[in-house]
């Protein structure tokens, strides 16, 4: 079992200058600051499966070095079908322009799952979420994928994370990114031996509260996962409340995770 590494930072957005607070974090105003342009711009569908689900792609460098697939949240308990302009959704499509414009060698997708809730074991959505990192290891063959994802799709990258993809396993999903994760302290962590993970959360979330990830957590690192965490006070579940500082620790630990798996990432521009 490797050594495990495990980062924690808080960072403290008071005094930076691209807050922006939210009294109302479900608030249609603030959705839209948020994800302004994103109805507008909406990704290009690549694919859709029989069950409905769409791999949306976000960037596409002439040459990737990296491939990066986004989930969006859901429910608890939910069969009903994902609708593209669901809040769910478009607020992780400036979530994964921030990584694209980061990153400028990363193909990005945005991953819409064919229902919105967990509903008991996670079949339906993490076969949506096989599905499409097929569909990229396909495109891309043997390009590290980092898998990012939001609430329920936090807990779908955790699941998927390590995994070994393509006909030949020449691609994998070489770590994930959680942000605001729901993950439950009997999810797998079998294939989490040496691989990144990067949790971002906030200390006001009420729907998955910070100390609720932390047995799941100890088990990741305890089976071998290197992890960095990072906690933003004030900050809540929808990601609204400081959302220009989730989208930047979002493009930070891509890049963690790709620096940790072996791939050089790419530096965050320089401020003037």
């Amino acid at each position: 079992m490797s050594r495990v590494a495990k980062n924690n930072r808080m960072i403290h957005d008071s005094q930076s200058s691209d807050v922006e607070p939210c009294r109302q974090p479900t608030a249609r105003t603030d959705l839209r600051r948020a994800v302004a342009g994103s109805a507008r711009e909406y990704p290009l569908v690549v694919s859709t499966n029989n069950n409905g689900a769409r791999l949306h792609t976000v960037a596409s460098p002439h040459t990737p070095a990296a491939a990066v697939l986004v989930f969006h949240g859901g429910s608890a308990t939910s069969r009903k079908r994902v609708s593209p302009f669901s809040p769910a959704v478009l607020r992780l499509i400036p979530v994964a322009r921030a990584v694209a414009a980061r990153d400028r060698t990363a193909a990005v997708y945005l991953l819409k799952f064919s229902v919105r809730g967990w509903n008991g074991d996670g079949a339906d959505v993490l076969r949506d979420a096989r599905w499409a990192l097929d569909q990229i290891a396909d495109r891309h063959p043997g390009l590290p994928i980092v898998v990012v994802g939001h609430s329920l799709g936090g807990r779908v990258a955790m699941h998927v994370a390590g995994l070994s993809l393509g006909s030949d396993g020449s691609s994998r999903v070489v770590g994930a990114v959680g942000l605001a994760p729901w993950v439950d302290p009997a999810d797998p962590v079998d294939l989490l031996n040496g691989v990144p993970l990067s949790v971002v959360q906030g200390t006001n979330d009420r729907i998955v509260p910070e100390p609720s990830t932390r047995p799941w957590l100890a088990a990741a690192a305890t089976a071998g996962a290197r992890i960095e965490s990072t906690v933003i006070p004030g900050a809540g579940h929808a990601m609204l409340r400081y959302f220009r500082r989730w989208h930047h620790l979002t493009a930070d630990g891509v890049a963690f995770v790709l620096a940790a798996a072996g791939r050089p990432a790419a530096r965050p521009p320089a401020r003037r």
